[in-house]
């Protein structure tokens, strides 16, 4: 049973697992691994991230430091999640009123919300209670500093980022029997090559997707008067939207992993997942030569990047990516066509 402690109005779920980067790398997925794992139903984080598209998702837009954010796709990874994870689930939009009587009647039922910008950014992250009357709120945030316990944030719906668009997923009714993966690979597969192949997305107009963004992406860091040295300003947008690119070139391994677990459970097109895998997994091991400077994040990469030299020396890796991706995405198509 779950331990809730309650001082007066109070109530704080305690043992949530804890989340962040150096955990699971995309917010969504990792927030509602998390949850699952604390309700005694976990399930694979590779799965949740192939399932999602999350694995297979890229936007590129130049000056846009929120391309990595899986909710520019919609509501569609959040309703395959629970498809797949085999539980009802409904949004609270950022009204303060909805959002407190939602987390009050999640927390009495033992279940965390999944909430967007407490702290930080418009990303997924974790209500695990609330004191008095809502007025502080305790949980876990990719973005909040000391990860060791539980964030104590006052003020909350003041000062939250409410650029999602939703202030919580609540996690409603498990479903009779979770859905067997083999049920949801042709699904998955179709939204993956869907990711792959659209250049450009009706809701995000001023953005590149999929194979595309590689080009733009390419493209856009050998103009040289777009890295000014001397604007840092500029630059640490240019350094955050490089980072997210190969955030999500690193993301490709769950890609592969998620791949590689459907071919043990469909064995009849095994070959065609497991090729794919293997073209996802090097496209992911091209992130190290595109990010060689440790966990530096803003510094030294803002120092060394309006180097037009290595610039170009890094667009020819992002070029290579792209090419290995492209023979993935075929691999993908072949297994869907072949899928019994």
């Amino acid at each position: 049973m779950h331990n809730i402690n309650r001082p007066f109005t109070s109530a704080i779920l305690e043992g949530i697992p804890r989340i962040g980067y150096d955990i699971h790398l995309c917010p969504f997925p990792g927030a509602l691994y998390a949850c699952l794992k604390y309700l005694g139903d976990p399930m694979d984080y590779d799965i949740l991230m192939g399932v999602t598209g999350a694995a297979f998702r890229r936007l590129w837009n130049r000056d846009d430091g929120g391309n990595v954010d899986l909710s520019y796709f919609g509501e569609e990874p959040f309703r395959r999640a629970f498809e797949a994870a085999g539980y009802e689930y409904r949004t609270v939009p950022p009204e303060k009123g909805a959002m407190l009587q939602a987390i009050r009647e999640s927390i009495a039922r033992g279940v965390p919300p999944i909430s967007f910008g407490i702290i930080g950014p418009p990303e997924a992250g974790i209500v695990a209670g609330y004191r008095g009357e809502g007025d502080v709120l305790f949980g876990w945030s990719y973005f909040q500093e000391g990860r060791e316990r539980y964030y104590e944030k006052a003020e909350w719906f003041e000062t939250m980022d409410k650029g999602a668009g939703k202030g919580l997923i609540i996690i409603g009714a498990k479903k009779p029997a979770r859905p067997f993966e083999r049920g949801t690979l042709a699904s998955a597969l179709t939204w993956a090559i869907e990711l792959e192949r659209t250049v450009s997305f009706p809701m995000l107009p001023n953005h590149v997707g999929g194979l595309a963004a590689y080009d733009a992406w390419a493209a856009g860091i050998e103009v040289d008067a777009d890295y000014p040295a001397d604007d840092p300003e500029v630059m640490a947008t240019r350094v955050m939207v490089y980072g997210d690119q190969v955030t999500m070139l690193y993301e490709r391994h769950a890609a592969a992993g998620y791949l590689r677990k459907m071919a043990a459970a469909v064995p009849e097109i095994a070959g065609y997942l497991n090729t794919a895998a293997a073209y996802y997994d090097a496209v992911a091991d091209l992130s190290a030569p595109l990010w060689r400077w440790g966990h530096s994040y803003q510094g030294e990469v803002r120092q060394v990047l309006p180097d037009p030299a290595l610039r170009r020396e890094l667009a020819g890796f992002i070029r290579s990516a792209r090419a290995k991706e492209i023979q993935a995405v075929e691999q993908l198509e072949r297994a869907l066509a072949a899928l019994p």
